[in-house]
């Protein structure tokens, strides 16, 4: 069973730096470190608006500018979808359904060209000749910025919940992508310790105030609640993973994206010695086959 997560792992090389010389520091060179560029902040929420709007009012045309022409989105249904065009056909295919669109922020982080959000969503929708229907679940969206402003870049999105047993999923995609991203050494240590049962090691592998968003789970935010969510599906089946880092993007102040798929069976913040831990963490899937 293939699947597809994106991963956003988190660096402290830069808050390392910033502690050894904090007595040369402006009072509040802090807090501005923090801060968000205000500008960007508010083309961002300009975007989740104007996406609302018009995706509730069935615009798919509309919807499909708001990407960047070779963005990527990875949706809870299990289809992907690359390129503008192929987006466009998925949301002109969603919206038969005459779908109604919620969305929360939880996050946004914005690394000078390119920002990362995290949040909450949930659809009303109902399809030809079917019942109404409610899911919802939670997205990371990456943006990049050129000359003619903010776009997404790629979006995967997830259900907090299982979805019906007679829920229609999207053809799997015949071909995986190669092997091309740099975070083999996290993944594979991950995969390692997750298939060893090692809930509480995993776990070590976030930051303190990481969040993930497994499917079909609520959001767990902080390693407490991370280590009990790993400890609850480690003890269902003995599950085994294997996961394949096909991407990895700098984004500058210490911080990279990691994209890449994972098969699993039943029966990041850089640290002072160089290793990553996750920050930010959504998953989707399909049915154990």
């Amino acid at each position: 069973m293939r699947q597809v997560s994106l991963l956003v792992v988190g660096l402290v090389l830069a808050g390392c730096a910033s502690e050894a010389g904090e007595e040369n520091m402006p009072e509040n060179a802090a807090s501005e470190e923090v801060a968000a560029p205000s500008a960007d902040e508010a083309a961002l929420d300009e975007i989740r608006a104007s996406y609302v709007q018009h995706y509730n009012l069935h615009h798919a045309s509309v919807v499909a500018d708001l990407y960047g022409d070779s963005a990527i989105a990875l949706v809870a249904d299990g289809g992907v979808h690359e390129g503008k065009a192929a987006i466009l056909a998925w949301l002109e295919g969603s919206m038969a359904a005459t779908p109604t669109l919620d969305l929360t922020t939880i996050e946004t982080r914005v690394f000078g060209t390119s920002a990362v959000a995290l949040g909450r969503y949930s659809v009303q929708a109902t399809p030809p000749g079917g019942a109404a229907m409610t899911s919802a679940g939670h997205y990371m969206t990456l943006f990049s910025r050129s000359d003619a402003g903010w776009k997404i870049d790629a979006v995967i999105t997830n259900f907090d919940a299982p979805p019906a047993p007679e829920f229609a999923w999207s053809e799997m995609q015949a071909e995986a992508p190669p092997d091309n991203g740099t975070m083999k050494a996290l993944t594979d240590a991950w995969a390692q310790h997750y298939n060893l049962g090692h809930a509480s090691v995993v776990a070590g592998y976030y930051e303190d105030d990481a969040k993930v968003a497994f499917s079909d789970a609520p959001l767990a935010t902080g390693k407490a609640e991370i280590e009990a969510l790993l400890t609850q599906r480690l003890s269902a089946g003995s599950p085994q993973i294997t996961i394949h880092d096909v991407y990895t993007q700098d984004l500058g102040d210490g911080y990279a994206l990691d994209a890449g798929w994972y098969e699993l069976t039943r029966n990041a913040h850089l640290q002072p010695d160089g290793s990553y831990k996750l920050l930010w963490h959504v998953s989707n899937a399909r049915p154990v086959t």
